[in-house]
């Protein structure tokens, strides 16, 4: 692994943020671009480059590496092939590896735009949420070329403890939605029986205790229902960005002719919540918006 190489990072929101600092923490040479420009600041102080554009960053990484950890797909789709994206000035052999929750449709077509200029695309979506960055042990669902992946390995690494290769490009995106739609629904049965267990006498807190270890136990039930006992909706990942995976994975059901309605009845519950004026809570003040509607 070359660290000298100049590797790209933009998106610098509650996750990309930890995310970039553990690249450079790895010894990685990271020139980052934000929408917010700001919100690099914390990485400039780390050592870290900034291009005002994500064109500029392009020209500087001279056909390296390049990350994308935007909030949606429009963003997404605005860094690649806006009127200053990436596709503008990527040199041949560049690589953009996208590892936001973007919409599968899109992802194809940009890797396919990519291919068209000789540059290759790896969508590379992450679990694990802010901790997990925080702490570099994210679990990375790899779609593309095997000697792509392999060759960003090295960034993977520094970012995660597990990264899979699913399959083919889009691969990665059909794993993550898969993960926020179980993830969701999770979300949303845990605090409802936590909330039933407190209106009839019980301690939640205890409750969840009681349940650690059996067969309802899981990461939800220990990171989100422990911040559901303590009301700690301080957000790691808000409820809007739940509410937009789960809408994505209900549009690509429906591009697919295919009935899920556990995830609609999820999908319409996030929406509850974020009509409510809850959506910048944690994912874990899904108990909130239980409670507000008792």
């Amino acid at each position: 692994m070359n660290t000298l190489a100049p590797v790209g990072f933009i998106g610098t929101g509650l996750m990309g943020q930890a995310m970039a600092a553990q690249l450079i923490n790895a010894g990685f040479n990271l020139c980052t671009h934000s929408r917010t420009a700001h919100k690099a600041e914390p990485l400039i102080a780390l050592g870290a480059s900034y291009a005002h554009s994500p064109a500029e960053l392009a020209h500087k990484i001279q056909g390296g590496m390049v990350v994308v950890c935007v909030t949606d797909s429009p963003a997404l789709e605005q860094v690649v092939n806006g009127p200053q994206g990436l596709l503008n000035r990527l040199a041949k052999g560049s690589l953009i590896i996208d590892m936001g929750t973007s919409h599968y449709d899109l992802t194809l077509s940009l890797a396919q735009q990519a291919q068209h200029q000789h540059i290759h695309y790896v969508d590379a979506p992450v679990s694990g949420g802010q901790v997990g960055a925080q702490q570099g042990s994210l679990s990375i669902m790899a779609g593309g070329d095997f000697n792509q992946i392999q060759r960003a390995q090295g960034l993977f690494d520094a970012m995660g403890h597990k990264t899979t290769h699913v399959g083919n490009v889009g691969c990665g995106q059909l794993a993550k939605a898969a993960n926020q739609m179980i993830v969701g629904a999770t979300l949303n049965i845990v605090a409802e029986a936590l909330f039933l267990a407190q209106q009839n006498g019980a301690d939640p807190a205890k409750v969840r205790d009681a349940l650690s270890g059996g067969f309802a136990d899981s990461k939800i039930l220990q990171v989100h229902g422990q911040r559901m006992v303590e009301q700690s909706y301080t957000p790691g990942a808000r409820a809007t960005t739940q509410l937009k995976d789960l809408q994505q994975a209900q549009d690509l059901a429906q591009q697919s002719n295919l009935k899920l309605p556990l995830n609609e009845t999820s999908l319409n519950q996030w929406q509850g919540m974020v009509d409510a004026g809850l959506g910048n809570l944690d994912q874990a003040g899904i108990l909130a918006w239980v409670e507000r509607n008792n």
